[in-house]
């Protein structure tokens, strides 16, 4: 051995240290691979199971009951498998007491006065949906005042809307609505859920227009319900004794996130869809949708109109 390869007390904390860098380096990888596998894997089995139930023609369907010249539709498209992106049904509520207490501290800050949120008045209740929690549902099915509604975010395509969920013809009990999967003119479509199974007892409905295009309701509407698209602050003011969707502690971590904050700020649809945006506007500014069917018309809008005192009406 030459002198060269004894240790100085120079060198030797310096080894100590890439060594300890080194450690947490590769326990930061193993746990960012352990994140990406808990939260894929679930998905690829989904996957699995529903082309073994329902054949491999649900890797273009999903197993709905669909028609060729769909299929052949450009801006038709399969992104995933039904339930993916989970549905809240039912959620808990909080009140303004419990956001005051999270807003006390930074990490745990819930909603601030600019927050967007979906408010909506039935009866004597009033209730709000922050944005920041739909944009991970993207489908809430609930009860207010007594009525069953739906309330629909999909950040995709900004297509906003809260309606009735009319009875279930076998069991009179509301339906329970979800994200198919499927996307039509880039914009999700619902289904109404009623398990894997049964898929093509399932209608496809547009929550642009709320029509069904496919399946046993096809050619049906939905009853669209009037809401607000405001600011937490806004909404507090016109309906002082609002609630608010809770968290759900399974996706309480992911709620801090903002994913589709720089796909607005690209303006650059993800998926086909026509007709396309007037020359001159950007094409994921929002729009206000009122009628359905060939009634139907699109207004520009700045959020000054999207209020509980006007009729009916979408956003897209």
């Amino acid at each position: 051995m030459t002198e060269t390869d004894l240790p100085t007390p120079g060198n030797a904390p310096s080894e100590k240290k890439r060594s300890h860098a080194l450690g947490l380096l590769s326990l930061g990888l193993f746990v960012l691979i352990a994140a990406v596998i808990t939260w894929r894997v679930p998905h690829l089995f989904r996957a699995i199971q529903e082309a073994r139930n329902l054949g491999p023609e649900a890797f273009q369907t999903n197993g709905f009951d669909l028609p060729v010249e769909l299929l052949e539709d450009p801006s038709f498209i399969r992104w995933g498998v039904p339930g993916q992106i989970i549905a809240v049904d039912n959620p808990a509520v909080w009140g303004q007491e419990k956001v005051e207490e999270l807003a006390k501290n930074f990490r745990k800050r819930f909603l601030i006065s600019s927050s967007e949120v979906v408010g909506v008045r039935f009866g004597s209740e009033a209730r709000a949906y922050p944005l920041r929690l739909l944009q991970w549902h993207e489908v809430v099915n609930d009860v207010v005042g007594g009525i069953p509604i739906c309330v629909v975010y999909h950040p995709l395509s900004e297509t906003i809307c809260v309606f009735k969920r009319r009875a279930d013809s076998t069991t009179g009990k509301p339906l329970l609505f979800g994200n198919s999967g499927l996307i039509l003119d880039c914009c999700m479509l619902l289904n109404d859920r009623k398990g894997t199974g049964n898929r093509k007892q399932e209608t496809l409905w547009s929550p642009v227009d709320g029509r069904a295009l496919y399946g046993p309701l096809a050619g049906e509407n939905l009853e669209f319900l009037p809401f607000s698209l405001t600011t937490w602050s806004e909404w507090l003011e016109a309906a002082p004794e609002t609630v608010v969707m809770a968290m759900l502690e399974s996706h309480r971590n992911y709620y801090k996130k903002e994913p589709y904050l720089p796909y607005r700020q690209r303006d650059l649809p993800k998926y086909p869809y026509s007709p396309e945006a007037p020359e001159g506007r950007k094409k994921l500014s929002r729009v206000k949708v009122v009628g359905q069917g060939s009634n139907r018309s699109a207004t520009p809008t700045d959020g000054s109109d999207l209020k509980l005192n006007s009729e009916p009406f979408t956003v897209s």
